[in-house]
């Protein structure tokens, strides 16, 4: 007896005929009756009643019908385990995200997916949020760690995560007339934003577009006159050396504040603010390592709330939501 013998038996069984049952199979009927034949000679009892107008179940076929149930449900679970076991060992998960996100998630990640049960492999890339978009439409990457500027609700199924607060950074230079006009402060309101020049990623980037959404909100135009290179690190660099100024979450720049190099003051009035989304793609049915994966997200971003190092509102479980 194997399992194609008792699929047979249980879709002709269903069926009430061997013509039908081969049609569901798209098999010939004279396999599935050999198959039928040798498992009746097997159990030492004929399953099925036959006659012109289909088959039935005998009474001994009843009872085999009870037990091959069971024995195909067992086998499917097997089946299920082993694949389970086989995501745990052998899947890696692809996580594209923002360089901002990635200064705060990065380590930890990669440090909590060790430490999960069977070593759930992690590959991190990172690039702008339109390209991060872009790998998660071409299936590059498994989860996209993205802003809701450049979510695309025709490719994506979309998880909150945090809404972080945004921050007015300059370099804490003492010889910068901008770091000593604001050294003492620790919040700043957007239409102040229009005294500094700033360097901006432009409006292909989220960043850029959340800045312009607030420009429009407000009414209050925006100074560009630092000229950005578009590297974060490079931006950094310029915040130190200069007297330009930037908006950034937390998540850019706390290694940074920790280590005293630069003044960060949380803009409000009003109070500035963006969406962090967990992104999946429509076109694609996740695994448990992916499932799992996003569990490990979640759980770095609440440690990394709970330092101050991402600072804004956490989003908790999995809540999917329209993505526009």
């Amino acid at each position: 007896m194997n399992s194609k013998q008792l699929q047979y038996f249980l879709i002709t069984a269903k069926a009430g005929s061997i013509a039908a049952a081969a049609r569901e199979l798209d098999i010939a009927q004279p396999a599935i009756s050999q198959q039928l034949a040798n498992l009746e000679r097997e159990m030492g009892a004929p399953l099925f009643h036959r006659s012109f107008k289909g088959v039935s179940l005998t009474e001994a076929g009843d009872i085999f019908a009870k037990h091959a149930r069971k024995l195909v449900d067992d086998i499917n679970a097997a089946k299920a385990e082993l694949r389970y076991l086989t995501d745990e060992r052998e899947s890696t998960v692809k996580v594209g995200m923002l360089p901002s996100i990635g200064n705060v998630l990065s380590m930890s990640l990669i440090a909590e997916a060790e430490l999960t049960k069977g070593k759930l492999k992690l590959d991190i890339s990172t690039g702008p949020s339109y390209s991060v978009r872009g790998w998660l439409e071409k299936n590059e990457i498994d989860i996209a760690i993205t802003y809701e500027q450049d979510i695309d609700p025709a490719i994506m199924v979309c998880q909150p995560l945090i809404e972080e607060y945004m921050y007015l950074v300059v370099g804490a230079n003492e010889a910068s007339a901008v770091y000593q006009s604001l050294k003492d402060r620790n919040s700043i309101a957007f239409w102040e934003l229009s005294e500094f020049a700033l360097l901006s990623p432009g409006e292909r980037d989220a960043l850029g577009k959340l800045i312009q959404d607030y420009e429009k909100q407000t009414g209050v135009a925006l100074n560009y006159t630092g000229g950005y290179s578009g590297q974060l690190m490079t931006a950094f660099r310029q915040l130190l050396q200069s007297e330009s100024a930037m908006i950034l979450p937390s998540s850019a720049i706390f290694h940074l504040e920790e280590s005293g190099l630069v003044k960060a003051l949380k803009i409000e009035q009003p109070e500035m603010k963006r969406q962090v989304y967990l992104a999946t793609s429509r076109s694609v049915t996740l695994s448990d390592s992916n499932l799992k994966m996003q569990d490990v997200i979640r759980r770095v971003a609440a440690q990394e709330q709970a330092l101050n190092h991402w600072r804004g509102r956490l989003h908790h479980g999995r809540l999917t939501v329209a993505c526009a």
